[in-house]
């Protein structure tokens, strides 16, 4: 039986689009390449959703691969909360599993800062009965640890759980802690496959 459905939260509650958030700054075309290769596309991105690392430390990250572009860099920082907008759908999904007796959490690689300026298109996670975000407990998603951390803090038992993510190498990880997994595609193939999988377990 499956009582418990867990969500990832970029592009899966939420729009994640990065991209048109940067080219919204009207930089060139090289430049922008370069920012997204140092930000987003970097190695160091990563460490905005563990969480040890300050801000600055995260910021000096991306501008020593590209120090002429300091001021810029601190821009796209500055505003980075408009990259994320919540999913039209978000709300009556959970609402409506909720309804049906199912017990909802999210479980998302999602940095501090982030969280603080994308409040807002957050706000349906105060209507989950919990998650975790990657920064509380410094582990990111495919490491086991935060599966598991999931597991202790809210006493679940893995095999009741569902979780959706749209990375397939999460869902491995969460399948081999014991949890069912669906990779998120579109809301109706995974909404689909989750009925599948609600009524079959």
């Amino acid at each position: 039986m499956i009582n418990t459905i867990i969500f990832d939260i970029g592009r899966v509650l939420v729009e994640w689009d990065w991209q048109g958030y940067l080219q919204g700054f009207g930089f060139s075309g090289e430049k922008t390449e370069k920012l997204a290769k140092a930000i987003f596309q970097s190695e160091y991105w990563k460490e905005t959703d563990r969480g040890v690392w300050s801000d600055e430390e995260i910021l000096q990250s991306f501008i020593k691969v590209v120090p002429e572009y300091e001021e810029d860099v601190r821009a796209v920082w500055d505003d980075m909360g408009k990259c994320i907008w919540k999913c039209e759908y978000t709300d009556e999904w959970i609402e409506e599993l909720k309804e049906r007796g199912y017990k909802v959490y999210y479980l998302s690689n999602y940095g501090k800062t982030l969280r603080e300026k994308s409040k807002e298109a957050l706000n349906f996670t105060e209507n989950c009965h919990g998650g975790i975000f990657s920064y509380e407990i410094q582990k990111i998603k495919p490491d086991y640890a935060i599966y598991k951390a999931l597991v202790e803090k809210y006493s679940l038992i893995p095999k009741q759980c569902v979780f959706l993510d749209d990375t397939m190498e999460n869902i491995e990880a969460a399948r081999e802690c014991g949890f069912h997994g669906i990779q998120f595609i579109t809301y109706e193939q995974a909404k689909k496959e989750l009925e599948e999988k609600l009524s079959k377990f």
